[in-house]
């Protein structure tokens, strides 16, 4: 009797500890992030290329940094130090901070690795993509009084702004694959919004960016996520092909599948 119970513990832990084996990022995710992730330095590197050398000399450039003179001439001690905090929001210390605790409480709590990893990747590729692609295309900073320290990289794209995005967006993405309740959803979707905007308009306030370089770096952390949410969906595929050619019952469902409002659907 006592072996029979034992082995039936022994069962059902394998089933707890499953899904710490059903990792996402498979060859076929992996590969998707690649090609994404290149297709996405391509573009962002060959429209700011374009545009400093068609646009930024002319109306267009002019009216851009006419936007960042604007913006300082109506600086006020109170809005500095708002947009001191704004900026913060994307961070680098704080981004990790956030992927950090925000993913490992997803792990913890729901017991896979598709949310906390989703939202690591997708700062992670979205920071790659705006390092090279800054000092590819060279931007100078906007022609005004700085109010954070100089970076080495270029002023296109805004690295804050696509990461804003790629986090505080992606968070928003993960709370759907979660609940389809509306009050929460929309709790988030506020954040989702809120945070990126205050971050660009905090890095542009603040003379970091010039308003293009700003809708640059959202776009990015835009297109970023539409890569890293394929890649996650063809490795969550992976999963579940692997787990019914195996006839594998000890895969949890919830590691099948990325959005578990589905579930049972």
């Amino acid at each position: 009797m006592s072996g029979a119970v034992e082995a039936v513990h022994g069962r059902e832990a394998a089933r707890d500890d499953r899904w710490m084996r059903a990792w996402p990022v498979r060859k076929g995710a992996l590969v998707h992030l690649l090609l994404g992730g290149l297709l996405l330095l391509v573009v962002t590197t060959g429209v700011g290329l374009v545009f400093m050398w068609s646009l930024d000399d002319g109306p267009i450039g002019d009216a851009d940094r006419a936007g960042a003179e604007w913006l300082e001439d109506h600086r006020t001690p109170a809005l500095n130090t708002s947009t001191e905090y704004g900026s913060m929001l994307s961070e680098t210390l704080v981004k990790v901070a956030l992927v950090a605790v925000v993913g490992g409480a997803f792990v913890l709590i729901v017991r896979r690795w598709h949310d906390g990893v989703f939202l690591a990747i997708a700062v992670g590729l979205e920071a790659t993509v705006f390092v090279i692609a800054s000092f590819i295309v060279d931007r100078d900073r906007p022609p005004v009084e700085k109010l954070d320290p100089p970076a080495p990289s270029g002023s296109f794209p805004s690295g804050h702004a696509g990461a804003a995005v790629a986090f505080y967006v992606g968070l928003f993405i993960v709370v759907c694959w979660h609940t389809r309740n509306r009050i929460v959803r929309a709790i988030f979707v506020v954040v989702a919004v809120a945070a990126p905007l205050a971050v660009g308009f905090s890095r542009a306030e603040r003379g970091m960016h010039h308003p293009i370089d700003v809708v640059a770096g959202m776009l990015l952390g835009v297109g970023t996520l539409y890569v890293v949410r394929g890649a996650f969906a063809k490795g969550v595929d992976e999963i579940d092909r692997e787990a019914d050619r195996e006839a594998d019952s000890s895969v949890p469902e919830r590691v099948r599948r990325l959005d578990l409002t589905t579930q049972g659907g």
